[in-house]
Parts: C-alpha cells; sequence; structure tokens
C-alpha cells in the first residue's frame, strides 16, 4: 500500500468511526476519544487529518452531499431542464426521508461558511467541483444577468427549502406528509427558476 493509500484508509477508519459514534450517542455527545476508541488508531492521529470534531463533521457532511448530488442526478431522465431539476430534488428528498440521520447531518451544518470553506479549502475541491457542477447542469435556468454569487444563493435557498420540508414533514405532529408537501414544494422550485 502506498503511503497516499495508507493516508485515506485512516481517514476513512475516522470517519466511519465519527458516522457510527454520532448515530449510537448523538454528534454533541460524541468526542474524538469515542471516535477514535473505535478504531485502531491512536488518539494523535485524529489531529493529522482533522482540526477538531467540527472540522471532522464537516468532512462527513460534504462527502455525504457529493454522494447524494452525483446520485440525484444520474437517476434524473427528463429533458426539460426544470422537470429534470424537480426529480434531482425527488430523489434527494426521498433519499432524506429515508434517512433521518443524514437529513439532520446536512441541516445542520449546510450554510453559507460551509460553502465558503469549501471555496477555499483544497480539501474540499471535489465538493467545490460538485457544486459548480449543480449549478452549471442548471445554470439555463437563470436569466443572463443573475451572477454566478446570486445563482450560488438561489440554488443554496432552493436546497435549504428542500431540507426544510424534509424535516417538517418528519415532525411527528406534523399535518401533511411529505407527498402532501412534495406540490407546493414543486411550485415554489418553479418559481425560483423561471
Amino acid at each position: 500500500m502506498t503511503p497516499e493509500e495508507r493516508k485515506i484508509e485512516k481517514e476513512n477508519k475516522i470517519t466511519k468511526a465519527a458516522l457510527t459514534s454520532f448515530k449510537e450517542k448523538g454528534i454533541e455527545e460524541t468526542s474524538i476519544r469515542d471516535i477514535m476508541s473505535r478504531t485502531d488508531l491512536g488518539l494523535g492521529t485524529f489531529y493529522l487529518y482533522f482540526r477538531d470534531k467540527k472540522d471532522l463533521e464537516e468532512k462527513i457532511v460534504l462527502d455525504t452531499m457529493v454522494e447524494l448530488v452525483y446520485n440525484a442526478e444520474s437517476k434524473c431522465r427528463e429533458k426539460d431542464l426544470k422537470k429534470r431539476l424537480i426529480s434531482f430534488f425527488d430523489y434527494i428528498i426521498d433519499h432524506l426521508i429515508n434517512n433521518p440521520f443524514e437529513l439532520k447531518l446536512i441541516s445542520s451544518n449546510l450554510n453559507w461558511a460551509l460553502y465558503a470553506k469549501v471555496e477555499n479549502d483544497n480539501r474540499f475541491k471535489e465538493a467545490e467541483t460538485n457544486l459548480h457542477f449543480i449549478l452549471n447542469k442548471y445554470s439555463n435556468l437563470f436569466p443572463a444577468i443573475v451572477s454566478y454569487e446570486e445563482r450560488l444563493f438561489i440554488m443554496s435557498l432552493a436546497i435549504k427549502i428542500v431540507l426544510s420540508t424534509c424535516e417538517s414533514a418528519l415532525m411527528d405532529d406534523s399535518v401533511l406528509g411529505i407527498n402532501d408537501m412534495k406540490p407546493v414544494l414543486f411550485k415554489i422550485v418553479n418559481r425560483l427558476f423561471r
């Protein structure tokens, strides 16, 4: 195994251990010691890969988002761009409704600070490419006068609305189920992308 492969293997061990601990104990209740006790690595090894637990959590969120976006896009079959975007969001909604932990993880971490980190941190080049990919894929839905930054804001707003809808549908006292909410959500998405 090359040094780079060993590095990736160790990072994956830490990430996998963190996800297991986050699911079992909760994110806030999980310590770095808890995470590392689930690996065969020393406690100090954690800091070779991550600054702190929040840094690890953000990496997990970005990895989760990258995988979700690629899977969603690969399932889209519509030729019409707006219908394709609706299909893209529909896949994401169904996935997150069936994976509430991922929903919680993503919605509690996805914000402008994380987008800024993606733009400026070499470790997140794959995620940055992923964000550009989404934006470029649906760029024709925006008027030409809308800047790249404005497009990013509108797309992130749409994603936030999708996440919020999923959270609302999963609430114990929710009056509407996700299938009742989707038509309204998709009307909103339609209006965002004229």
